[in-house]
């Protein structure tokens, strides 16, 4: 094999092996293993985001045959290696093959695209593969000189591709809108094609099952994401300064500033670059950023929202690399190696900190013991359903209960629960409490077995995220006992502690 040919399969390979290990190492954090209930009962659209993450997760864990950890996260784990060829070969094709290589390097070294939507399973995993392949298309279609079949083909296919983007996530719909920037201001001629309004139609029915879905379920998604982007209070700066703050780590400080050199440079100078490839990639990339940048203004944003915008623009960065000044480009050239370099140790200090870090990042008070430490979604479910196994077997040999029902009030940490303790002992699990505190799992519910009067259950909750069933069930049920109490130790300091209720006779 010539090394020199296929350094970027070695370099894909490589990151994917890294990336594995990874998954390997920690446990499925809250989101993923939330998004792990949508794959147990596919619908057309869920309670937060549209269906392609269950579909995803339904694939690499073989219709849910093996939901280890690396195998719910495995689908996030290939579309990484496949978007790093995406943008190497986008960049590859605008310029050459070093701009090819440093958009490579760049991808792999945003904390967003090769970890968070690269190991994490989440809707933007295959979200930023569908606008990956979106992007490479209305490139394509903006470069086109003729109007002819392979235009027509690029339009159905932009179409197609921005469709399942939005069945990623609704973000992808930032797609149609920089397109139609880019016709309303440079192209009109593509007014006058009607391959234009059939791509429109492809999209408009690829995400109607969406629209059908919320039309049957009251557009609950809408009415629950609204509350999230609607401005209804008054300036608040904080959320502008932590979704900026957001921005530059999830994608990396060092690539963030060679984002920020490049748009300054666009601005002051003309590249070489063709113009309609420049334009396009601002266009696609800026409004989502700006949209969301306006929004923290008023109400609290997550930094990953506007995470292809800044995928985008590194390919940008890429293809102008090559027209720096000489010490710039010598400066930049070092930057992307530490950017890489950055991203690993991160990777590795993550891991380390999840699995080795004595006791808690968060409160150490024995009543809120760990509340506040992230990394405890990630550290060892098994301990709790070892010894939640053996309260179980024990009140079953005692007979103080029978019963195989556990409940809980939220899907987190309903949904670990769920997950890495009740399937695994071929248990039931019901979520029981309000709509906004249980999301999917309203859904989720009617495919469960349902708890009878007279009925006993467990209610399992932690430290760190402290429910008391008293408040949430005393008019549900007969008797609720005091708990049962596990500690959980990391490196051998206390982290959290696991309470187990047992509530007596469902009164319905």
């Amino acid at each position: 094999m010539n090394l020199g040919k296929n350094k970027i399969y070695w370099f894909i390979g490589i990151a994917t092996l890294v990336r594995i290990a990874i998954a390997f190492c920690i446990n499925l954090g809250n989101d993923e293993v939330y998004y792990l209930t949508y794959a147990q009962q596919l619908q057309w659209n869920y309670f937060d985001h549209p269906p392609m993450v269950a579909l995803l997760i339904r694939l690499t864990t073989l219709n849910l045959y093996c939901t280890s950890d690396v195998c719910v996260r495995l689908g996030a784990i290939i579309l990484a290696a496949w978007n790093t060829y995406l943008v190497f070969s986008i960049a590859k094709q605008i310029k050459n093959e070093k701009a090819g290589y440093i958009a490579a390097l760049l991808y792999t070294a945003s904390l967003y695209s090769s970890i968070i939507a690269g190991v994490f399973i989440l809707p933007d995993s295959p979200q930023l593969f569908f606008w990956l392949l979106a992007v490479s298309v209305v490139l394509k279609i903006v470069t086109s000189q003729n109007k002819n079949t392979t235009l027509n083909f690029h339009l159905i296919g932009f179409g197609i591709l921005t469709g399942l983007c939005i069945m990623s996530k609704v973000h992808g719909v930032f797609l149609w809108i920089g397109f139609g920037l880019y016709i309303l201001f440079y192209k009109r001629s593509l007014l006058s094609n009607g391959f234009l309004y059939l791509s429109i139609m492809l999209t408009i029915a690829i995400i109607f099952p969406i629209v059908w879905w919320n039309v049957d379920n009251n557009f609950i998604t809408y009415t629950f994401h609204s509350e999230r982007v609607v401005i209804n209070n008054g300036v608040d700066l904080t959320h502008l300064i932590q979704e900026f703050t957001g921005g530059i780590l999830y994608n990396n400080p060092i690539n963030y500033f060679l984002i920020g050199a490049t748009l300054f440079s666009l601005y002051k100078t003309k590249t070489t670059v063709a113009a309609p490839v420049v334009r396009i990639l601002l266009l696609v990339s800026l409004p989502l950023i700006i949209v969301v940048l306006c929004i923290s203004v008023f109400r609290a944003t997550l930094p990953h929202w506007t995470g292809p915008a800044f995928v985008t623009l590194l390919i940008l960065v890429a293809i102008t690399f090559e027209e720096m000044t000489l010490y710039f480009k010598q400066l930049s050239i070092r930057l992307v190696g530490f950017s890489v370099g950055l991203i690993v140790i991160i990777s590795v200090a993550g891991c380390l900190v999840i699995n080795n870090i004595p006791g808690t990042l968060g409160s150490k008070n024995q009543e809120t013991l760990g509340q506040g430490d992230p990394t405890l979604d990630m550290y060892n479910w098994d301990f709790f359903r070892a010894e939640f196994k053996k309260i179980h077997n024990e009140n079953l040999k005692l007979r103080l209960t029978n019963t195989s029902f556990v409940i809980n009030n939220k899907w987190f940490p309903g949904s670990h629960i769920d997950n890495y303790i009740v399937q695994p002992l071929h248990l039931n699990f019901i979520a029981k409490g309000k709509l906004e505190d249980i999301h999917t799992y309203a859904w989720l519910n009617k495919f469960r077995n349902k708890l009878k009067m007279g009925d006993d259950a467990y209610f399992i909750t932690f430290s760190n995220s402290f429910s008391n069933p008293k408040d949430l069930y005393l008019n549900q049920f007969d008797t609720i006992q005091l708990p049962k109490k596990v500690i959980q130790y990391r490196n051998y300091k206390p982290a959290r502690v696991m309470y187990v209720y047992l509530l007596k006779g469902y009164k319905g």
